[in-house]
């Protein structure tokens, strides 16, 4: 049985409709999302209702598919989103955007942090932050090294030097005392051997509890 093009695009046309349909449910019915969700949650996150991150795209679910139809049949030059734009730093920010930001995702798009870009994508908080995979961060905890390697202090404040740290490649130790985003009130340890051990931090990345304690300067905004 043979069928006409234009019976074949009313056929993908018809299982568009019914994939965006469910895909649409799904973040509107939180009990369902977490069926079609890429993965658990990460901690903190778990009140947060799909559509807190997840923003709706440009222009209506009819305009949406028939720009990708005409697209998968060559009369478009791009694709557009379907349903929902991709989930990028500006919805992050709007929870956890804080003046007190050490490492702010902005200060890396500088031409000197280029070839950091390359290995650790710190100008977006995806770089280190991916939803969906039940983890706290996705990088590993020596990633310090990528822009630290030269580092030198003057009047260093630890009873080791920073200097030998470095020459001695013992990355995983960073996070033992410095808070990456700063946002923690606390003082670092000035004492190697007061550090948090690498095993405990290595667990707050992958969800476990912070070793940096629970007062913080700026809260993040309480989701939707």
């Amino acid at each position: 049985m043979r069928f006409t093009k234009s019976e074949l695009r009313h056929c993908a046309l018809g299982t568009v409709l019914i994939t965006l349909v469910v895909g649409m449910a799904s973040l509107f019915t939180q009990g369902f999302a977490s069926f079609v969700a890429h993965g658990p949650i990460m901690k903190g996150h778990e009140d947060i209702q799909c559509t807190g991150c997840h923003t709706r795209g440009d222009g209506g679910m009819r305009q949406q598919v028939q720009a990708n139809l005409a697209y998968a049949l060559g009369k478009r030059s791009h694709s557009v989103n379907y349903g929902f734009q991709p989930v990028t730093s500006v919805q992050c920010l709007e929870c956890h955007s804080r003046p007190n930001e050490k490492h702010p995702v902005y200060r890396f798009n500088e031409p000197r942090f280029a070839e950091v870009r390359q290995q650790l994508a710190a100008n977006s908080c995806l770089g280190c932050h991916i939803e969906h995979t039940g983890v706290r961060v996705s990088v590993g905890e020596t990633f310090c090294s990528h822009c630290h390697s030269d580092l030198s202090l003057e009047n260093d404040p630890l009873d080791v030097s920073h200097d030998f740290l470095v020459s001695e490649e013992r990355w995983s130790s960073c996070l033992g005392c410095h808070d990456f985003h700063g946002n923690h009130q606390r003082t670092a340890q000035t004492r190697v051997a007061n550090a948090f051990h690498v095993d405990v931090v290595r667990d707050y990345l992958r969800n476990g509890a912070d070793p940096f304690g629970s007062h913080k300067t700026y809260e993040a905004k309480a989701g939707d």
